[in-house]
């Protein structure tokens, strides 16, 4: 980047002509880069570039909900009485290996749907929330339910608070009704559980 002829060299590289600006853009990256202890002499950056005395060991599972037809492996089986035969392969550079487990689960099959369902869909479908246990990542799972329900309400400020305007909620996008279901849920949890969920603020 110190080179008088940095401009013109950049220019014959990218095959058009560079604006100065754009050049010196170039220049100040390039600087940075080196100062920041980067490898300016190669076309590409790896992991090792960072950690050149690290040994590396990659672990990579994968599992099966129907039959594979690259591997062979089996989808999951019903075994009966809740109970599940699924098949994981763990894969490393050196090897492979296929391990069949049998898993029980330990709730009703309509309970065990409810662990993958959102929280605010099942309060909005009738489930009092004031009857379930409550559990710290509750704060989490709801705060990301937000943000994927109705991003384009949320305001957020400081390190971690969310306001949630409720105006700003297309009832194309959430009906009135689940809306009002949804504002009573958050109330209650930020009045009931006010340090799970310092982070909330509910404006109308």
């Amino acid at each position: 980047p110190d080179a008088d002829s940095f401009a013109s060299d950049l220019a014959d590289l990218a095959g058009e002509d560079i604006s100065p600006a754009l050049a010196e853009g170039y220049r100040d990256s390039l600087r940075d880069a080196r100062d920041a202890g980067m490898p300016t002499r190669t076309r590409d950056v790896t992991i090792d570039d960072f950690f050149p005395r690290k040994t590396w060991r990659v672990l990579a599972l994968a599992g099966y909900m129907l039959p594979d037809p690259y591997t062979g492996s089996p989808g999951v089986e019903e075994l009966g009485e809740n109970r599940y035969r699924v098949t994981v392969r763990a894969s490393t550079g050196r090897r492979s290996r296929t391990v069949t487990l049998d898993l029980r689960l330990t709730e009703s099959q309509a309970q065990s749907r409810l662990v993958f369902s959102p929280l605010l869909e099942r309060f909005c479908t009738g489930e009092d929330h004031r009857e379930r246990p409550v559990k710290i990542s509750d704060s989490g799972r709801i705060r990301n339910e937000l943000q994927t329900l109705c991003s384009e309400a949320l305001e957020h400020f400081g390190d971690r608070g969310i306001r949630v305007h409720f105006d700003r909620i297309d009832d194309a996008v959430l009906p009135a009704e689940r809306k009002k279901i949804i504002r009573s849920v958050l109330q209650w949890y930020k009045e009931s559980h006010p340090i799970w969920f310092g982070w909330l603020e509910l404006c109308d």
